[in-house]
């Protein structure tokens, strides 16, 4: 029996990539093909993608231009909604292959709770996404559309970061 999977991991603790990446493991241990996605991070510099890129049956693009302007109405605002364009529309085109098994959309809920992507067009290509496609998402700020459509959602909860206590990111931890 074929069944569509959709996961969410939202909320403002750390691990919600993680969490997202040990999926992404575990479906190339099944020999899967995967399809990984990233909204807004643009280092590619960083453990997950270095190590998951150079494995065979992974496409992995970053359309991130990085950190956003606090001020949602400055100029260089359309870069980053310019690139996450591209990733809605790399998203759906991965949803709609059969090329995949599994697609992650790293920090898709950031880039919508930022208004650089709507969720219509990304709601329509979950519904119509293959009978045996596994869907990934992450992000903080989840909106509820999203919510309702996925029938697995985690929310992280943070209670305690190095960084409140002056602990800066750190390889093999954060990036």
């Amino acid at each position: 029996m074929k069944q569509r999977r959709i996961l969410l991991f939202t909320g403002n603790g750390k691990g919600k990539s993680t969490a997202a990446f040990g999926m992404l493991a575990r479906a190339l241990g099944h020999g899967m093909r995967a399809r990984v996605i990233q909204f807004v991070k643009s280092d590619d510099a960083v453990g997950e993608q270095k190590f998951f890129s150079q494995l065979d049956g992974v496409e992995w693009e970053q359309f991130g231009k990085g950190f956003l302007p606090r001020d949602p109405e400055s100029v260089a605002m359309e870069q980053h909604r310019i690139a996450a364009r591209k990733a809605l529309e790399a998203a759906i085109a991965a949803l709609h292959s059969p090329d995949y098994d599994f697609v992650l959309l790293d920090e898709i809920c950031f880039a919508l709770s930022r208004n650089l992507v709507t969720v219509e067009p990304l709601l329509d290509a979950l519904s119509t996404a293959g009978e045996d496609k596994i869907v990934v998402m992450t992000g903080r700020n989840a909106p509820e559309a999203l919510v309702a459509v996925a029938d697995t959602v985690t929310e992280m909860t943070m209670i305690k970061h190095g960084y409140e206590q002056g602990i800066p990111a750190m390889k093999g931890v954060e990036n």
